[in-house]
């Protein structure tokens, strides 16, 4: 923990991606803030993501380049373990696979 403009804050940038998206009051910047105090909402974004709200409603999220770089690494080592799962249940079920042909017919006659 540290403390930014007189709030706490996590420090783990870690934690950030591996958690669900959930949210402390203050996380929550209206976008009239983030106009009058840019500099500060800047540095708190980057130790904890910001949800910025517009009318009310969480809008837009800010976060560090390292949190969004570790992110974006996360969901493509993801997306790479779900591709040679399906390789190796092709390789085993080779049966189960369906021809693209056969899908693409499909969507165009309907």
């Amino acid at each position: 923990m540290g403390m930014i403009l007189g709030r706490e804050v996590e420090t783990d940038m870690s934690e950030i991606a591996a958690t669900r998206v959930l949210f402390s009051r203050d996380q929550l910047v209206n976008t009239a803030t983030i106009s009058r105090h840019f500099s500060k909402i800047k540095a708190l974004a980057k130790v904890k993501p910001l949800f910025i709200t517009d009318n009310g409603e969480v809008d837009m999220v800010l976060i560090s380049y390292e949190a969004y770089e570790q992110m974006f690494n996360r969901l493509q080592q993801l997306e790479e373990e779900v591709l040679e799962n399906r390789a190796e249940e092709a390789k085993k079920e080779p049966e189960s696979l369906t021809e693209w042909r056969s899908v693409r017919r499909i969507e165009t006659e309907e």
